[in-house]
């Protein structure tokens, strides 16, 4: 888990998904916009239309949390990260590889 000063709060997650930056990966669709502050900040939403099984879920929030948390970058944006049904099904590598491209589009988009 990273540090709660680099998670997002509810508006600023509302505001994302209304008028943020879309990307899509395989594994991932990413909204992000420039943030205010000087530091980048995430979040990861895993509905129910994800997996009904909540163990799912929390399992795919915790790799995706790792992998920015070793990955992460100085650059003032916000993001919010939404793993497509194909994540449940990939392997750590795979999910770090990926947030490690959204990372990069994201620097050079900011």
């Amino acid at each position: 888990m990273i540090q709660k000063k680099f998670r997002l709060k509810r508006p600023e997650i509302e505001f994302l998904l209304r008028k943020g930056k879309e990307l899509a990966t395989d594994l991932f669709i990413v909204r992000f916009a420039t943030s205010t502050e000087q530091i980048a900040r995430f979040t990861v939403i895993a509905s129910s239309r994800l997996s009904k099984k909540a163990v799912d879920r929390n399992r795919i929030k915790r790799q995706i949390y790792e992998a920015i948390r070793i990955n992460m970058v100085d650059s003032a944006t916000n993001t919010v990260i939404i793993p497509k049904k194909r994540a449940l099904k990939s392997t750590y590598k795979e999910i770090e590889s990926n947030i490690k491209q959204i990372i990069s589009w994201i620097k050079k988009e900011s």
